[in-house]
């Protein structure tokens, strides 16, 4: 039975231009080693599987080839390349500092470099993981990073930069290494598809592209794994199914539910993502995908934003042209807010299902437009029903002239709306309203200088302490002491009819009590009955007790003990 290599280890660059995805890290070194301006010591860091190895192993091998040519390909032949295809190489060598992260050795380490090449012109070391060192470990190893031999140089690789100490990273040329684009993998993969036989469609290998995340040994991994699964044949449902990716047919399907307003349907296919075994927060951030990329469809700048495959570019442009920009803006909002509540709330099933409710609802629910002209209408004429004669000159105020013209013109209460003549079936929205106000205001009459009455019955001073003291506890058990102390400091006073008063003496209490008012205001409504209760808040200047002197404090003490007087005047005591 032949053996069995993995594809990120069988198709593992040999050559710099065979790195996917680091164009710049790879031009940068080519670079330097056609000028001769080789580093000392170089820091390789990056998300995991995008090649730092890869290209720490491809620099070391380029430098020690005895024929390099100008496309900077090792030739193979020389005995360093020879020694390094075959694995035992005497001018390369690999530390794993993870498992290697003491002082002793970093001594060790120390030891070897101090030995010259015996094979090739440079002895390259490469730690992997070089962040695992402990702290004596990189104070020791600061002397030889900073000054090596002319024939050492040294690799760092990390994927966490920010563990390792600054003084390493400045002895360091740092290149970052970007997370590998998906458009990137999906060729990669497609080549080795083609040299393996293996059929394998595009949308299956977008799918593994996007749940590799950026990282291409990842991407290998995954395909590998599907092809054991799947054979020579590998197609979209068969990747869906092995990775647990949901279909991007339900995320059409509801989406349409979006753009009909079908509650109703965008909830049963919730519930049949739920049967197939899948998470409602792998839905929700998976929806907020396909929202996004349906938004990038809008505009031609933002198309290549769209990492999707060629069958489905056409289908998402289809899409993107019925759901409006409002819809699709206010859906990533709602999706974004579910996505942070999700793992907090007791009910995840219904939290989602709310926000789906909430996205098939019409964007601004608003009045129709055959309801809106006619409200317009309203506004702009008159009302048939009230008679407005043309005045010819203005009454001067306080005539018996003036007073008629304003009875005459104010509306009373069973003539102040006449609904219009409708046609069958028509519904007025002013009428409407209208008439739910009067059902749920009290009918409270004005008083003829405009002002509201106060009051229709006279407050009863005993339910009126009760409700205030009853007020003032609540705030006490809310943890508001200092609002308890200002509503107990005094007893507030009915001075009118439905007038409320209520005496302060500093800008403390008046502060507490202006924030507190309107709360305090409608809880003696409530308890009172009295819907037109008003309250006032007084500012009285604070009595103050008469200061008394010390001869005065004497002279009190002396009335009761007359032997003090004697004391003071046998000693000729001065108490001023």
């Amino acid at each position: 039975m032949e053996q069995f290599v993995v594809s990120a280890r069988k198709y593992r660059p040999a050559t710099f231009d065979s790195v996917v995805g680091q164009e710049s890290v790879t031009s940068t070194l080519k670079n330097a080693i056609r000028s001769g301006h080789l580093a000392q010591a170089f820091l390789f860091t990056g998300p995991r599987g995008v090649g730092k190895t890869t290209c720490a192993r491809i620099l070391a091998r380029t430098m020690n080839c005895e024929k390099l040519g100008e496309d900077l390909v090792p030739c193979g032949q020389c005995a360093p390349c020879k020694t390094f295809e075959e694995g035992h190489s005497l001018n390369i060598f690999e530390l794993d500092a993870a498992s290697n992260n003491g002082v002793e050795e970093i001594r060790n380490l120390i030891l070897q470099v101090s030995i010259a090449p015996q094979v090739g012109t440079k002895k390259v070391y490469i730690i992997d993981e070089v962040h695992m060192l402990s702290q004596s470990a990189f104070n020791a190893f600061l002397k030889t990073l900073e000054e090596p031999p002319s024939y050492a140089i040294f690799i760092l690789a990390t994927t966490e930069k920010h563990k390792i100490l600054p003084t390493i990273l400045s002895r360091c040329q740092v290149f970052d290494f970007r997370r590998i684009m998906i458009a990137d993998i999906v060729e990669h993969l497609a080549d080795i598809a083609a040299k393996e036989g293996i059929e394998v469609e595009a949308q299956a290998l977008h799918v593994i592209a996007s749940k590799a995340d950026g990282g291409l040994r990842d991407a290998l991994s995954i395909f590998d794994q599907l092809v054991s699964f799947a054979g020579n044949r590998l197609t979209y449902q068969d990747a869906v199914q092995n990775l647990n990716v949901l279909d991007h047919e339900h995320y059409f399907r509801i989406t349409d539910s979006m753009i009909t307003g079908d509650v109703a349907a965008a909830l049963v296919e919730y519930n049949a993502i739920l049967q197939q075994g899948f998470d409602g927060h792998l839905f929700i951030t998976g929806f907020a995908r396909h929202l996004r990329d349906l938004l990038v469809c809008k505009d031609e700048r933002t198309l290549p934003l769209l990492e999707v495959s060629d069958d489905l570019t056409s289908r998402y442009a289809e899409q993107a042209d019925k759901a409006s920009p409002a819809m699709l803006v206010k859906g990533l909002d709602l999706l974004a807010k579910c996505d942070s509540l999700y793992k907090q709330s007791k009910e995840p099933r219904l939290l989602v299902e709310l926000t789906l409710i909430q996205l098939c609802t019409p964007v601004g629910m608003e009045v129709s437009e055959e309801s809106r002209g006619a409200t317009t209408k309203e506004k702009k004429s008159p009302d048939r029903g009230v008679e407005r004669k043309p005045q010819t000159r203005s009454p001067v105020p306080g005539t018996s002239e003036a007073k008629a013209v304003v009875e005459a013109v104010t509306p009373t209460k069973a003539d102040s709306y006449v609904p219009k003549r409708r046609l069958p079936g028509q519904v007025s929205i002013k009428a409407a309203v209208t008439e739910a106000e009067e059902k749920t205001t009290p009918d409270l009459s004005i008083d003829r200088d405009g002002s509201m009455p106060k009051g229709t019955k006279a407050v009863n001073h005993a339910l009126l302490i009760r409700a205030w003291n009853d007020y003032a506890t609540r705030q006490k058990g809310k943890g508001k002491d200092s609002l308890h102390a200002t509503l107990m400091a005094s007893e507030p006073r009915v001075t009118g009819q439905g007038l409320i008063t209520f005496a302060i003496v500093n800008e403390v209490q008046e502060n507490y009590l202006r924030t507190e008012k309107p709360e305090l205001l409608g809880h003696l409504r409530r308890s009172l009955e009295e819907p037109s209760l008003e309250l006032e808040v007084v500012k009285e200047e604070a009595k103050l007790k008469p200061r008394f002197t010390v001869m005065d404090r004497f002279k009190t003490m002396a009335e009761r003990n007359p032997a003090l007087m004697n004391f003071k005047q046998t000693l000729d005591l001065d108490l001023g």
